[in-house]
């Protein structure tokens, strides 16, 4: 009797356990089910349309209803996971380009935040952090920059010497957390950082 007990237990323990694995992979393999919404950043070139966040790269699928926008523009989106792609981008027909991707995405909805400009784009430079209650700022050739991604110089303090890179903004629309501050700080712009070191 003991004997048959433990082979009942023993099935039912092996079966859930492969349930529970199979379970798993199906969740990683068929990200269908998961639903996101965040602040990205567009690309596009000759292989389609890409969500950037974190440095790395989604396919979007529904390409024609985001035609609007320009690499670069930083979006707000709600967006679904998928696995293929219904349909193909007439682009990709002729494009001799690779473009490492994450996975295929579905764009539900989507907001331009703002665009950058194309006045100013230094890349590389030597540059110092100014912070005070009006804002965060870069320094470069005697002129001050006020930040739109300030959360990039949030562990370094005002004066720190920096290596980056930026691009002027026409506007930036993120909300700023500072508290009300008297102070006017004269600066040419906003702009948006990146390639710190």
């Amino acid at each position: 009797m003991r004997i048959l007990i433990l082979l009942v237990t023993c099935t039912f323990l092996f079966t859930a356990c492969k349930k529970f694995k199979i379970d798993g992979l199906d969740d990683l393999n068929n990200p269908k089910d998961s639903s996101h919404s965040n602040k990205v950043e567009f690309v596009h070139d000759c292989t389609g349309s890409y969500l950037r966040l974190d440095a790395k790269d989604y396919k979007i699928c529904n390409y024609q209803d985001v035609q609007k926008y320009e690499t670069g523009d930083v979006l707000m989106v709600s967006y679904d996971s998928i696995g293929n792609c219904a349909n193909i981008n007439p682009e990709q027909l002729t494009c001799k380009m690779a473009h490492m991707f994450e996975h295929n995405v579905h764009i539900n909805k989507s907001e331009l935040l703002y665009r950058p400009t194309k006045e100013i784009k230094i890349t590389d430079q030597k540059m110092k952090v100014v912070k005070d209650c009006s804002g965060t700022y870069i320094q470069y050739e005697n002129a001050d920059y006020q930040v739109c991604n300030k959360e990039l110089l949030a562990k370094y303090k005002d004066g720190d010497w920096i290596l980056a890179s930026f691009y002027t903004l026409n506007e930036c629309t993120e909300k700023g957390d500072e508290v009300v501050c008297m102070l006017y700080h004269e600066n040419k712009g906003w702009v948006k950082v990146y390639g710190i070191q």
